[in-house]
């Protein structure tokens, strides 16, 4: 098969919309993201003629990170071995960078359960260096919020390796609070603390779970939408507070699992 990968200009906008349709039964947030993300730079595409089959984002985080992320391939060419060529693309153009002193880490977040981005990972040298729960409720109804906070520099304490955002991870320094700050939404309810924020949007508490939540919730939903799913993104460390997201509603995605979110770091022997 032949097929060529450059960067995504703007006239590929209306491409990568039509592949987000094609994946997680339409419901990717690549094709919201797709403008802002061209815009950014680093946002690489695969074609086979004039058709865009697959996608890779390089991102610049604080802390010298590149971030991996948007690997997409169109159903119709999945397993052929594109993925993991489009990836390897990406991590060269990434350790190209590194090499020119223009980054010092490369990382990355998956779902536990995506073995084939797993393998890829594993056998380019990548490492898991932190977890993620990930606890799901479904939409209630909203309201607005009355006055808006922002993310203190005490919120680190809450994340002791990453900071997250929506699907990526921040590490814990000053640079990177300045960076969310500018993005998210942060807000307190009775005696909790929390921010909404991300691609894929996620809740983050920035004090223990509990019944402030009942108050919390509904401000979260008026930031995310009356439609959208509220997700919690909470820290390995902090596994005691699944039963109390779990009597407020929350549930995994899938039965009897606890849904994760891992972070890899490329750190080849």
């Amino acid at each position: 098969m032949k097929d060529d990968i450059r960067i995504l200009q703007a006239e590929d906008i209306k491409a990568v919309k039509e592949l987000s349709k094609l994946i997680w039964d339409g419901d990717d947030y690549l094709g919201r993201v797709a403008k802002s993300w061209i815009e950014e730079g680093g946002f690489l595409g695969m074609f086979e003629g004039d058709q865009l089959i697959g996608t890779a984002k390089l991102t610049r985080l604080p802390d010298k990170v590149l971030w991996l992320e948007g690997l997409r391939i169109h159903p119709d060419y999945a397993g052929h071995g594109l993925g993991k060529k489009l990836s390897g693309m990406a991590l060269e153009a990434a350790l190209n960078q590194v090499a020119a002193g223009e980054a010092d880490y490369i990382e990355f977040s998956t779902y536990y359960k995506n073995e084939a981005s797993i393998h890829l990972a594993t056998q380019a040298g990548f490492k898991q260096v932190d977890e993620f729960y990930l606890l799901t409720h479904r939409s209630i109804k909203p309201t607005a919020p009355k006055f808006h906070t922002r993310v203190h520099d005490d919120a680190v304490g809450y994340f002791p390796n990453f900071v997250p955002y929506g699907w990526k991870f921040l590490h814990p320094v000053k640079q990177s609070l300045n960076w969310l700050n500018k993005k998210v939404t942060a807000l307190k309810a009775a005696e909790g603390y929390f921010y909404v924020g991300g691609e894929s949007p996620v809740i983050c508490l920035l004090t223990p779970a509990g019944d402030w939540l009942h108050e919390a919730m509904p401000l979260a939903q008026h930031i995310l939408g009356k439609k959208e799913e509220l997700q919690v993104m909470l820290h390995s460390s902090r596994k005691a507070e699944i039963d109390t997201l779990l009597q407020l509603g929350f549930h995994w995605w899938e039965e009897d699992s606890e849904d994760r979110v891992l972070v890899y770091r490329y750190q080849p022997e």
